[in-house]
């Protein structure tokens, strides 16, 4: 499970050549969604979306035993999303891969 979040948000690290560095929604969600509401709804739709991808994998992390049954996965799934978010907007100012790198490992870790 751990390995499948690694590869979702290294996929903003080591992104193909089709794909831009960042993120639209990210991007519209900075500059757009206090402006107007009708983009705020559908920022939000999508980063529930992102949190329920999340929210699945640790909810089977769990269920396999990868993850101890304290934690609550909806908050994880919020911190995890939170810290994808900051490697989207990182990744637009940086060529550090190293750096990035470090902040999924310590993102990561808090799932032992």
């Amino acid at each position: 499970m751990k390995n499948r979040i690694r590869k979702l948000v290294g996929m903003v690290i080591y992104p193909n050549e089709k794909q831009p560095k960042g993120c639209l929604i990210v991007n519209t969600a900075v500059e757009l969604s206090l402006l107007n509401q009708e983009v705020d709804e559908k920022v939000t739709e999508t980063f529930i979306k992102t949190e329920t991808l999340l929210f699945d994998l640790l909810k089977g992390g769990q269920e396999q035993g990868e993850i101890p049954e304290h934690y609550d996965i909806k908050e994880l799934s919020k911190f995890i999303h939170n810290s994808l978010v900051g490697i989207r907007v990182l990744a637009k100012t940086t060529d550090d891969k190293k750096e990035l790198e470090t902040i999924i490992d310590l993102t990561l870790s808090t799932l032992d």
